[in-house]
């Protein structure tokens, strides 16, 4: 009796579906290594910003250290004797001054007061120093957290763009030329302090704080 003939062994085929998490991961991978080029490539001037900008917010930049621009812009608005409720700060735009809303503005909300007229022409003064004629200045307008007490505004989104535009009228009263100007409101989206506690009761001393005009002079 002849013997069947062996069978030839079949090659075993390993499976290839690992190919595919496999080839995602690379995929990953060099989107991983794009973006660390890319990091690694940052103008160094913008990193310098994004490093001033964060000592500022956290006040440990000493004078010496500061852009040119920016400090003797602090130099100049220190020296004019500005009225005392004029906050004198930086961020990486540049120079900021503020003033809160109840300093400027009558119990209406809207009307400037003698007090806050005197001071926006001080601040006028300054910004006509020839060494500041090139720089684009921002009008902020901000408030708190509540309804606009005045009939007329829907929203604190149009109080705080109203304001922003009185004091951009008033500083061009003063000598200011209109083209450097921008005019924004803020409404209660910025808040420069806690409007409420963590009890969710209303701080009254913050929201006065945080009805106020941020004047951004952009070096």
């Amino acid at each position: 009796m002849s013997k069947k003939p062996e069978e030839q062994p079949h090659e075993e085929h390993a499976d290839e579906t690992w190919l595919i998490p496999y080839s995602d991961l690379l995929t990953l991978l060099l989107a991983l290594f794009i973006v660390l080029f890319a990091s690694s490539s940052l103008d160094k001037e913008k990193m310098a910003q994004i490093e001033y900008a964060m000592a500022a917010a956290f006040g440990s930049i000493p004078s010496e250290e500061m852009k040119g621009d920016i400090l003797n812009f602090m130099e100049d608005a220190k020296a004019a004797g500005l009225n005392p409720n004029v906050g004198l700060n930086s961020d990486s735009r540049g120079g900021v001054l503020e003033i809160t809303s109840v300093i400027l503005f009558q119990e209406d909300g809207t009307t400037l007061k003698p007090e806050g007229t005197q001071i926006l022409k001080q601040i006028a003064d300054l910004l006509n120093n020839k060494k500041y004629h090139r720089y684009q200045i921002v009008i902020e307008g901000h408030t708190d957290d509540e309804a606009p007490k005045l009939s007329e505004y829907q929203s604190n989104w149009e109080l705080s763009a109203v304001r922003a535009g009185i004091v951009v009228r008033e500083l061009i009263k003063q000598g200011c030329s209109a083209s450097r100007f921008k005019a924004v409101g803020m409404a209660e989206i910025s808040p420069k302090f806690p409007n409420k506690n963590v009890y969710n009761e209303p701080i009254p001393i913050n929201r006065q704080l945080n009805n106020r005009i941020s004047i951004h002079i952009e070096m």
